[in-house]
């Protein structure tokens, strides 16, 4: 009985649509007549103001409070003094009342990831919703109108990286199969402030490489047979290829590295709602006994489909059955992408059966793949052979627009027509061998098949948007076709429309997009089944095509899940046209869109024997203020002090208006003015990147003479060692070393034409 549960479960499980639905089963098998919940889910806007069902009401107190996840204590962001926060219940037709008070000194918000809601309700300060203030309430009250596994938490800033996350469980409104369920809430935590940690992002710091192993020196490249592809991707201007952004200290699941769910009995079927509530980290999930059974993916029911790993993209959830081992307690293992930790739970009693080790990653092969993929632009027959985690069959089988059905005609469709490729005879149930079923494979989502057809209506007015993904690791800005949030226009699209996406990653880095407020198709392998998503994960150089109807009203938030990348630019609004806007949408969402654009400092202060170097910036999108100046003990000293401004859309070329000082006491010649080493000159230029990362710089001063320098700073020997080099049309150069022994301070020499040799320790903020 147990295995004929673990196959029927999405077919009797949650509705979202209220259409009854009949299907020929054995009369030994009891299910209720329900529309699987995967089909187009209607729009809130006509049922605003008639919420049905019984009011559940939820009191979350956000407050300041103290964690130790590594042996230090960190500030971070509870609910009800936990982390994550309370599990919310509801059932479908319930009405949702929620309180959200908050004890903090700063505002915040919630977001309720995944449901369908009024627009007001949508939780993003600055956008759909005012933020809760300090000290203040705000109630949400919403219908529940789906079923399934979803999540919440605060779109203000960097505050989810804190702490502040929680899930959600909405049962369905029908009967369903009595399988013990957990809830697996998975995350990322870094002992850093995660203000601090997108501030050393955007300076373009090392040490989050060099703690992951992911540097790519040229010494590490020479001893593994890539010198040429190192040299190859510093030609094409590219920075070392990695798969994550942030070190993270710990990964956890429900708030712990080790969870341990001992009342699970041996041989019982259970359900795991699986959700990826990280600030910017995929997970492999992995399980010792055996595989796992996708069953819905984002809350919404799919074709049953075996794998041996799932990869779970940020923000999206799962839910998957699994068989608790007979004898022993089972692993279920979230790796991290860039195979840094992990965060288990156990399942059973007795010895420990282990998921399975995953390898390190191979930086250098993927380096050269990466390599070569930019090579061909997007030539997608230059990944055949690339390995990324299940990119293979990424063809685009099935068109959107074939067969098409008018979604509200779905009372009394007949389910004979099944989603499962090999149709199943439900009379030869009983006492099937579940691993006979499929052979499991790794995860992709090509395997998605929703249970019914969810082709939009043809008679719909199509629009098409188009999509780049783009970016520039150097200065850490994402963006979409080149423009961030606070430079860029609203999407259109209009009520009654057929909406298709089509977005094309340009990036080296993997995006997991979310749409606010709705659900879309995403058009994978299965054609008319495609399944219904509110995220997903786009890989480098990847063509996405989602679509949906477009029926809803006002604006709604579309971005980059990764919260450094959202933070850095890399979301739209989409904007229903010819409707009556809300409060912030008069000011352009000014507030809103400020966020990307804000300054960040740092600087390099270095104290050796024979003096002292700083070099200083603070910067935004477009814009930056540099600093360098470097003093002698026996007071000779020079600046250089300039404002620049990025003007190409790759931000390799920026111009520059600057002031030059500099007084050589020392020699004989101080009194003269406009020298190389006495001078006080107004002067512009222009900096631009060449290949290998050199940083050139063509100048002429108020008096008319010219200047030519390069540069190369940060150059990788090994996995801790760097070297710097300049030299210019003075005749001056320097040249560096440092080692880097912690994030904050490196042992540091150097030799200066004019400052001669030292040593000394090198400070970097």
């Amino acid at each position: 009985m147990k295995k004929i549960l673990f196959i029927l479960l999405p077919f009797l499980s949650n509705a979202q649509v209220k259409h009854s639905m009949q299907m020929d089963m054995p009369k030994n098998i009891i299910i209720q007549k329900t529309t699987p919940y995967n089909t187009p889910l209607k729009s809130l806007v006509s049922t605003v103001n008639s919420y049905k069902g019984k009011k559940v009401e939820y009191d979350l107190y956000v407050n300041d409070t103290i964690v130790n996840y590594t042996g230090k204590n960190r500030k971070a962001i509870a609910i009800n003094g936990s982390i994550p926060a309370p599990t919310l219940e509801f059932t479908e037709g319930d009405t949702a009342i929620i309180h959200v008070h908050n004890r903090m000194h700063m505002e915040t918000s919630i977001h309720w990831h995944g449901l369908l809601l009024p627009n007001k309700e949508d939780g993003v300060p600055y956008l759909t919703t005012s933020p809760v203030e300090a000290g203040e309430t705000y109630t949400f009250t919403f219908p529940i109108i789906q079923s399934g596994t979803y999540w919440y938490h605060s779109h203000t800033m960097l505050q989810e990286q804190n702490g502040l996350y929680g899930s959600i469980v909405i049962h369905s409104a029908k009967p369903e199969p009595k399988l013990k369920e957990y809830v697996m809430l998975l995350s990322d935590w870094t002992d850093e402030k995660p203000e601090q940690a997108l501030r050393y992002l955007k300076r373009g710091g090392e040490w989050y490489a060099i703690k992951k192993g992911a540097l790519q020196s040229y010494g590490e490249a020479i001893a593994a047979g890539y010198f040429k592809d190192k040299v190859k991707q510093e030609w094409q201007r590219m920075t070392p290829m990695d798969v994550s952004d942030v070190y993270y200290n710990k990964f956890l699941m429900n708030g712990k590295e080790k969870s341990e769910f001992k009342d699970a009995k041996p041989g019982e079927i259970i359900r795991l709602r699986i959700i990826n509530g990280s600030a910017s980290t995929y997970f492999n999930l992995q399980y010792g006994n055996s595989y796992m059974r996708i069953i819905a993916a984002d809350g919404v029911n799919v074709s049953p489909v075996s794998v041996n790993k799932l990869e779970i993209a940020i923000a999206e959830t799962y839910d998957v059955l699994i068989t608790v081992p007979e004898n022993g307690k089972a692993e279920l293992r979230a790796t991290s992408w860039d195979i840094t930790g992990y965060s288990s739970g156990y399942f059973g009693t007795g010895a420990v059966i282990s998921a399975p080790e995953i390898p390190k990653l191979n930086y250098f092969k993927m380096m050269r793949e990466m390599g070569d993929m930019n090579m061909n632009g997007m030539n997608m027959n230059s990944m055949k052979g690339m390995k990324m985690n299940g990119m293979k069959g990424m063809e685009m089988k099935g068109d959107s627009n074939s067969n098409k059905m008018d979604m509200n005609k779905m009372d009394g469709m007949n389910m004979k027509g099944d989603s499962n490729s090999n149709k199943m005879n439900m009379n030869k149930m009983d006492g099937m061998d579940m691993g006979q079923m499929d052979m499991p494979s790794e995860f992709n989502y090509d395997m998605l098949r929703s249970i019914t057809p969810t082709t939009l209506d043809s008679n719909l007015i199509p629009r098409e948007v188009k999509l780049k993904l783009t970016g520039n690791m150097l200065r850490y800005i994402w963006s979409f076709d080149d423009k961030t949030l606070s430079n860029s226009d609203k999407i259109l699209i209009r009520k009654g429309e057929k909406v298709r996406f089509v977005l094309q990653n340009t990036t080296m880095m993997r995006h997991p997009m979310h749409l606010h407020g709705h659900y879309f198709r995403f058009i994978n392998a299965q054609g008319e089944y495609a399944p219904l998503k509110h995220t997903f994960d786009i890989k480098p150089m990847e063509t996405i095509t989602i679509e949906f109807e477009a029926n809803e009203e006002k604006d709604w938030f579309f971005h980059c899940h990764i919260l450094y990348h959202m933070m850095s630019g890399m979301a739209r609004i989409v904007s229903y046209e010819g409707i009556e806007q809300n409060q912030f949408a008069k000011t352009n969402y000014k507030k809103l869109k400020k966020e990307d654009n804000a300054l960040y400092p740092w600087y390099d202060l270095s104290v050796h024997s024979q003096g002292a170097w700083l070099s200083g910036n603070v910067s935004n999108n477009k814009n930056a203020l540099e600093f360098e100046g470097r003093v002698s003990w026996d007071g000779n000293f020079e600046t250089e002090t300039h404002l620049l401004r990025y003007i190409d859309k790759r931000q390799f070329l920026a111009f520059y208006i600057g002031y030059d000082t500099r007084a050589n006491k020392t020699l004989p010649l101080y009194n003269e003015s406009n020298t190389k080493d006495n001078r006080n000159v107004f002067d512009a230029g222009v900096y631009y990147l060449l290949p290998m990362l050199v940083r050139s710089e063509w100048r002429i001063d108020h008096t008319g003479k010219v200047r030519l320098q390069l540069e190369r700073r940060d150059l990788p020997l090994s996995n801790n060692f760097f070297f710097d080099w300049r030299v210019n049309t003075d005749k001056e150069y320097t040249v560096g070393f440092r080692y880097m022994v912690a994030k904050p301070i490196s042992i540091s020499t150097n030799y200066d034409s004019d400052y001669k040799w030292g040593v000394g320790l090198t400070w970097h903020y």
